[in-house]
């Protein structure tokens, strides 16, 4: 079979938006399929990511196809429209797309589903979308909002409102083509589901996961004698107040003789410094281990007793908390009880998922007290791979496939 991705955002970058469709290119593959990308010229990546962030590499037998924009930039929402249709005009002169039997769109940017449907119409090739995040359902405009010009300010809102409906009919049309859908969540499932109306039978959950390939040779390093909780990326990001609740219950349980210290592996910031001084926080409760090297930093979580994350995105898991999957952990949730990653945390013997102080301190106690350190003791821990995801969207694409045969 012969596999089309399109994924803009592809190595040399190695964020988040790339890391899903290297780990499904490789599987692919290995599995024997004949796996083309078209992605960013490196030229254009490197107007968006710094150079340390540059560190993927292709997997061997995948063909890439470089495609950048011929336009001059002006605004962001006025530019997403015009590189649709860019994109749209210059897909099948950069690639022989009648030469593959599917696409896979990472809709990564939006601007590519314009294309989507008609290269379907053209070429009789099915297609499959895959929202790593709700686009259209999940507006949120890229544009300047500070201007003196009042016309401007005046203009804004119908003109965004226009962009607005523009987005979410090329999203319409796109999906309602498709021939397979994946979405990282069921919120995110059950929310095209409902908008888009269409077949169950189409969609498919295949989440974020941690990189079984990365994590076979990694070791923790030695363990500090004391107790010691981590957090792996962002802290102090998405809830300053979750993430104070968390360090004041450190600081309550160094009050009471009790040696733990919280490990940041991550960019650290002024915030969280001023914060600790603000609120008279113990100096002691909180190390920055400073950003990491994948490896590095999962070698250093891999020695902590248990993981506290403040992530409170409404749609999604996030990609971390994986990593604390891996390593079978005591997991404490300061986040609100409603949302995707609350209710992975709570399927998990030990997981904690805490809205107060409060309940913060007791997680944090109870781990201690009773030695808690596995997540799940029947934890399967291969569910939460990238491996068995990439399974899942295989299995999505053959079937379409076999079922044009």
């Amino acid at each position: 079979m012969n596999i089309l991705i399109i994924a803009l955002f592809y190595a040399p970058s190695s964020e988040v938006p790339s890391v899903r469709m290297i780990s499904l290119s490789n599987y692919l593959i290995t599995k024997g399929y004949n796996v083309s990308v078209v992605s960013w010229t490196r030229k254009k990546l490197e107007t968006i990511y710094k150079e340390n962030e540059l560190s993927s590499v292709v997997p061997p037998g995948v063909k890439v196809y470089e495609y950048d924009s011929d336009l001059r930039e002006t605004l962001p929402f006025i530019d997403d429209i015009r590189l649709g249709k860019e994109f749209t005009k210059k897909i099948s002169k950069i690639v022989d797309i009648k030469k593959y039997d599917i696409i896979i769109d990472t809709c990564g940017p939006y601007f590519t589903l314009e294309a989507m449907p008609v290269l379907k119409k053209r070429y009789g090739i099915p297609y499959v979308l895959d929202f790593r995040d709700l686009g259209a359902l999940n507006y949120r405009p890229n544009i300047v909002a500070k201007s003196s010009n009042k016309l401007f300010q005046w203009l804004k809102k119908p003109v965004l409102d226009c962009y607005k409906k523009m987005v979410y009919n090329r999203e319409k049309k796109s999906v309602n083509f498709a021939d397979g859908l994946v979405c990282v969540s069921d919120i995110d499932c059950q929310e095209m589901l409902k908008t888009y109306k269409i077949n169950p039978q189409k969609c498919i959950i295949a989440s974020n996961g941690f990189d079984e390939n990365k994590l076979k040779t990694i070791k923790p390093i030695n363990k500090r004698d004391g107790i010691t909780c981590a957090v792996f990326g962002k802290f102090m990001y998405y809830s300053k107040e979750r993430a104070l609740a968390i360090l004041k219950s450190i600081d309550n349980l160094i009050e009471n003789e009790i040696d733990v210290e919280l490990w940041h592996i991550g960019r650290s910031s002024q915030i969280i410094d001023e914060t600790i001084k603000q609120n008279n926080i113990n100096k002691k409760g909180y190390k920055s281990c400073g950003l990491q090297e994948y490896s590095v930093g999962m070698s250093i979580l891999g020695a902590a007793d248990f993981f506290v994350v403040e992530d409170t995105s409404p749609d999604d898991v996030g990609t971390k908390i994986y990593d604390y999957i891996y390593w079978n952990k005591p997991i404490i949730a300061s986040v609100p009880k409603n949302i995707p990653l609350a209710k992975l945390v709570d399927t998990f013997e030990h997981g904690y998922v805490c809205e107060s102080e409060e309940e913060i301190f007791k997680a944090m106690n109870d781990i201690i007290s009773n030695r808690y350190n596995v997540l799940d003791s029947k934890l399967d821990c291969m569910k939460y791979s990238r491996l068995y995801q990439n399974q899942k969207i295989e299995k999505l694409i053959t079937d379409i496939v076999l079922r044009r045969c």
